[in-house]
């Protein structure tokens, strides 16, 4: 009888625990990788109002678009 989680690949761990500890280092990895995400877009949102620009939003692609409007027509976006 096994004791590891349904999804588990191996199906070869001596406890739940053990099993599931995997799972968590990966979690955590996701929630690592994540908040560096968030933090470069915020970083660049900061940049852009710094410059007198105003996206739409924070994400990396309204940044962006902003920055190409800005640079096409010479005049801060969003002002």
């Amino acid at each position: 009888m096994t004791k590891c989680r349904t999804g588990c690949p191996t199906q070869d761990h001596k406890s739940y625990a053990e099993c599931c500890k995997g799972l968590s280092l990966a979690i955590g990895e996701a929630l690592t990788l994540r908040q560096k995400s968030v933090d470069s877009e915020l970083k660049a949102y900061r940049n852009a109002r710094a410059e007198g620009i105003q996206p739409r939003g924070t994400q990396m692609h309204q940044i962006e678009q902003a920055k190409r409007m800005s640079d096409a027509t010479g005049v801060a976006f969003g002002v």
